[in-house]
């Protein structure tokens, strides 16, 4: 027979802690209130709730412990996993026409909605916008950040509610309750050390202080961090793997999901990003670079499943697989830092041509019911072959259409363009 107290042992302490009432939730005590007085009051029509913060602060966790407490069928969706307007529109609008199975009201709550705004999303985020304008059940959902144009968009037609990293004062006083529980103790600095490193997220405590008690070497004693540019050029001139995994565990960055989007400061501060566009953009030969590229995209995936299963601990061990992974094939190789993924010279033309584009591509995409990015891959290139066979007047047509000012110029350039490539072939 097994025992209780065994299983939970083996239990992940952020399972194991999860939260089940209001009152056991810590920090975020404003935000929280918000959020329940608003459950409690909903009524037909009553705009959305974003709830926008970091991970691991308590939002879905919030939103679960409040549809027990108010008897709502709670309805979650990963709203990243589903980016398209088509098959939004299908899961959503049935909830907003029918009551619930069980004849209780359905709660929906949609998280991670920053994840559709990456370059998948076909009209995802305008079809949100739409559908929350008049809700007849009530709408909760999620962000990491607002900072992104298309999110910008969805807030308009909601209420934010801002979640905040939890203060270290908490976080000590939570992480002493827990280690007592268990009859586990640990040093002051020790403490100290997972409190500052979980930088607010309740998670990542937990998972910290778990693997230090069990015997894991968790936590680095010397805490510093050195610029991402720094840390690449420092790991491919390292001449030893203790050295160049020295470099990339103490540079300012981590491993960030693309689901989520991110805005250039995250981008930078991305290490697969970093290490992927240095690499990219070297003079190294085709088959060194793939061996590398292999190692990351390994990686990349393994970010992508920890993400899935929340399985936030094994974010430790990824250093040591691109250190080990990339060492051999990268020594004295040249490469160096570059935040860009191609060489000025090529990336200049192409920053310049989308700054063109950018007012245009909005407005058709608008015109044609769908995303920038389906308009400009899709439709674009069958519109201009059309102006062309037709010797349309692209400014004419621009003022036809109440395009922007600048519309005409930018289709003119994009006609000849395209007359360049057929006459090259």
């Amino acid at each position: 027979m097994i025992n209780p107290l065994q299983y939970v042992s083996c239990m992940m302490w952020s399972e194991l802690y999860r939260p089940q009432k209001v009152e056991q939730m810590i920090g975020n005590e404003e935000a929280r209130l918000v959020v329940l007085k608003w459950l409690s009051r909903w009524i037909d029509g009553s705009r959305p709730l974003l709830l926008v913060g970091p991970s691991g602060v308590g939002k879905t966790t919030l939103v679960n412990v409040l549809a027990r407490k108010f008897d709502y069928d709670l309805i979650e969706m990963n709203a990243s996993d589903t980016r398209n307007r088509e098959d939004l529109e299908t899961l959503i609008m049935p909830m907003f026409n029918n009551s619930s199975v069980s004849g209780r009201t359905m709660l929906l709550f949609l998280d991670e909605v920053d994840g559709i705004s990456g370059r998948e999303d076909s009209g995802g985020i305008e079809s949100i916008v739409k559908m929350m304008k008049e809700p007849t059940i009530p709408v909760i959902m999620a962000a990491n950040t607002q900072d992104n144009t298309k999110i910008k968009q969805l807030a308009k037609v909601c209420k934010i509610v801002k979640f905040n990293p939890v203060p270290p004062r908490e976080l000590a006083m939570f992480l002493d309750y827990v280690l007592e529980n268990h009859n586990k103790k640990l040093g002051t600095e020790e403490k100290e050390l997972i409190v500052n490193r979980s930088r607010g997220d309740i998670r990542s405590l937990l998972n910290s202080a778990q693997g230090k008690v069990a015997g894991y070497d968790v936590m680095r004693d010397d805490i510093f961090e050195i610029d991402i540019a720094s840390a690449i050029n420092g790991y491919f001139s390292a001449n030893s793997l203790q050295e160049a995994k020295a470099f990339l565990s103490h540079a300012d960055a981590s491993y960030r999901d693309p689901h989520f989007g991110m805005s250039p400061d995250e981008r930078r501060k991305d290490k697969i990003n970093a290490l992927f566009s240095s690499i990219v953009s070297s003079r190294i030969s085709y088959e060194s670079m793939a061996t590398l590229l292999d190692v990351l995209s390994k990686v990349d995936i393994i970010v992508g499943r920890i993400r899935q299963n929340r399985q936030w601990s094994l974010l430790k061990y990824l250093d040591n697989i691109i250190v080990y992974g990339l060492f051999e094939n990268s020594r004295n190789k040249g490469i160096k830092y570059n935040q860009y993924s191609m060489l000025w010279p090529v990336m200049a033309p192409i920053f310049a041509r989308g700054q063109s584009m950018k007012n245009l591509l909005l407005d058709l995409a608008e015109k044609a019911h769908t995303s920038k990015s389906i308009f400009g891959s899709v439709y674009l290139p069958y519109l201009i072959q059309i102006l062309i066979d037709n010797k349309v007047d692209p400014e004419e047509f621009a003022r036809i259409s109440n395009l922007d000012e600048k519309a005409g110029e930018a289709l003119a350039k994009e006609m000849e363009r395209t007359g360049r490539k057929k006459r090259a072939f």
